[in-house]
């Protein structure tokens, strides 16, 4: 099955999507609707690539839906379940692996997850999908990040979380991303030294990992204080990234450890490289 690429947003069509924002972030949704229709060639060689990965089961999908809020961007995160077996408790955009009903296509598992996980309404008039970010690895998985448009908040009220699965359903300022000190100025956040914030630091926080299955590349996993469970890991960079193509600008923090590969291609060679070395000579 191909991949379900959305076709390029016309000019028209963002347009009028920009004008359903406030004044102070039309700019900003332009400069997001202006990346997806000029990097029509890289979402179309991302989906080859995606096309081509066997079985499928190794695909995953994201969503990323950002909406605005009292003069605010804002992401919609969930807090899982803590009784799951793999990353219980932990901060996550709505997403899971591809099963068959989704024919193939990274968008159409990120949406069908989300309807599944917090009740978001499927094909719904308000929800602009834009296009997929670049891809991540993740264990054993490749996560395709689906970003998109919601412009009638009154969407969020119909949102349910699944019992057992989501625990907590909550949204993030976008720009708190590049400037963590942002954050409580929009809202409370969970009390330093909580345990949802255990960490000396406010705000933000990294630990930088050494990952072996990369020959010893140095991973920083970046964490950031929330008005509920923090957001951390692959979560935090794909949201990291989604700031920096809205604002255009880097994090007041330093984003990379100074080895850390920044590319999904260098990964997967840094990985390939890696394995090859580790298998025993015939």
């Amino acid at each position: 099955m191909e991949q379900d690429t959305p076709e390029a947003t016309s000019s028209s069509t963002a347009e009028s999507m920009v004008a359903l924002f406030s004044d102070e972030n039309k700019a900003y949704i332009k400069t997001l609707t202006n990346f997806f229709t000029t990097s029509k060639e890289e979402q179309e060689a991302r989906s080859v690539y995606l096309n081509n990965i066997r079985p499928t089961s190794r695909l995953a999908a994201v969503l990323v839906l950002l909406f605005e809020r009292d003069g605010q961007l804002r992401v919609l995160v969930t807090t899982r379940g803590k009784h799951l077996k793999t990353h219980g408790g932990q901060t996550s955009l709505p997403g899971g692996k591809m099963e068959d009903i989704d024919n193939g296509g990274v968008i159409a598992t990120a949406f069908r997850e989300a309807n599944e996980e917090v009740s978001l309404p499927l094909d719904n008039p308000h929800i602009h999908t834009l296009g997929t970010l670049e891809l991540h690895p993740f264990h054993k998985l490749v996560v395709a990040p689906v970003v998109a448009l919601l412009t009638d908040n009154s969407v969020l009220e119909v949102l349910k979380a699944r019992k057992g699965e989501v625990d907590h359903i909550f949204s993030h300022p976008l720009e708190a991303f590049l400037d963590p000190t942002l954050a409580p100025k929009f809202e409370s956040l969970v009390p330093h030294g909580s345990k949802h914030w255990p960490y000396e630091s406010k705000y933000h926080h990294h630990i930088d990992y050494v990952v072996e299955a990369l020959g010893g590349m140095t991973y920083r996993l970046h964490c950031f204080q929330t008005s509920a469970s923090p957001i951390t890991g692959l979560t935090a960079d794909v949201l990291i990234r989604t700031a920096e193509i809205v604002y255009q600008r880097e994090a007041i923090y330093e984003r990379y450890a100074f080895d850390q590969i920044r590319s999904f291609d260098a990964l997967v060679e840094a990985f390939e490289k890696n394995r090859k070395a580790s298998v025993p000579a015939s």
